[in-house]
């Protein structure tokens, strides 16, 4: 645990089977027509024969994933980094395959469920090698736990927390739960392109304006001396979803604020200067230098918390995790690369 808390609903188009896609919205750049494919009967065509994200079944066998669910985010160029820190140097276009990413963070009752069934195979709050999921331990923070062990060890969310984003949560548990829903972790960049789009250079998931408490859960100050006099919107997590005016031009939900988010790479502050410019996945290893005589393994997480201020929830913003590390303002989301049906 470590000690950081101070720190669209899609509607269902009327689809017909037989429409077709204009030729430039093809993903595979295809100069043809691409006919709209709906097999599960959803009012959602297939990722693949629509790039636009708002319509954009990311498994179209599936009724139960829509763009309600997941969001899909087309192939191409975004523009990564910016600011005034070190490690968000140099900006830079980044290209990336297409790939869908939770359109909410990952729940209280979701982790609850995934306890459970792995409790069921034998693994009681551990992942397959023994490492802890969720932890129980933590007691250095005013934040009540939101999960508990009942007396006949099962698992309960604590009353009215359900629908909240899973927090004290580590880095293997966010990989484990991902991986048990065929998904992954997104890595930096496709976190970066499905907060901040791809059209421009804006600065929060909605655009260039500071928000206000209407758009994100967070402490609405700029960090710097008396920040920690301005009191947060709500000093605590808030339902996943809760925040409709501050989605992403992909219809993600919560990148900024609530809780910040484990991604799947290692830190290094000077990524960003050798990484390659297509479908970046991060650097071999990852290290926290402060302080500098206990570097500690690290990865990064991104996005903001409850407690903190605008900068940290700016969409370029990195912030160093340590490897070992849980806390009460960090969760997570999946994403899932794609491949069109050949």
């Amino acid at each position: 645990m470590i000690p950081w808390v101070l720190a669209m609903m899609a509607c269902k188009p009327d689809v017909s089977p037989n429409e077709t896609a204009p030729p430039d919205d093809s993903p595979s750049g295809d100069s043809g027509p691409v006919a709209v494919v709906d097999e599960d009967g959803d009012g959602f065509p297939a990722w693949w024969t629509t790039d636009d994200p708002t319509l954009a079944d990311c498994d179209d066998s599936d009724t139960s994933v829509t763009p309600e669910t997941e969001r899909y985010v087309r192939p191409g160029t975004f523009w990564r980094g910016g600011g005034e820190n070190a490690d968000t140097q140099p900006a830079r276009e980044i290209e990336l395959s297409p790939y869908c990413v939770d359109r909410l963070e990952v729940t209280n009752r979701q982790l609850v469920t995934l306890l459970e069934e792995r409790a069921a195979r034998g693994f009681d709050n551990v992942t397959d090698d023994g490492q802890t999921i969720y932890d129980f331990d933590d007691i250095d923070d005013h934040v009540p736990e939101r999960i508990e062990r009942a007396e006949d060890g099962s698992f309960e969310v604590l009353d009215g927390y359900d629908d909240h984003p899973v927090v004290e949560v580590y880095y293997w548990s966010a990989l484990t739960y991902c991986a048990d829903n065929g998904k992954t972790l997104p890595t930096e960049a496709q976190w970066e392109k499905a907060a901040r789009g791809d059209t421009d250079q804006r600065s929060f998931p909605w655009g260039d304006e500071v928000p206000d408490c209407s758009q994100a859960n967070v402490r609405p100050t700029w960090e710097g001396e008396g920040a920690n006099t301005v009191e947060p919107c709500v000093n605590d997590t808030v339902a996943v979803g809760s925040y409709p005016d501050g989605a992403s031009p992909f219809g993600v939900l919560d990148m900024a604020g609530n809780v910040a988010e484990w991604v799947a790479d290692w830190y290094q502050p000077q990524y960003y200067e050798t990484s390659t410019n297509v479908d970046p996945d991060g650097p071999d290893q990852g290290w926290d230098g402060y302080p500098a005589d206990q570097p500690s393994l690290a990865r990064v997480s991104r996005g903001g918390n409850f407690a903190t201020g605008y900068a940290a929830i700016q969409v370029f913003t990195r912030y160093v995790e340590p490897d070992w590390a849980s806390s009460n303002g960090l969760g997570f989301r999946c994403a899932r690369p794609l491949t069109p049906p050949s």
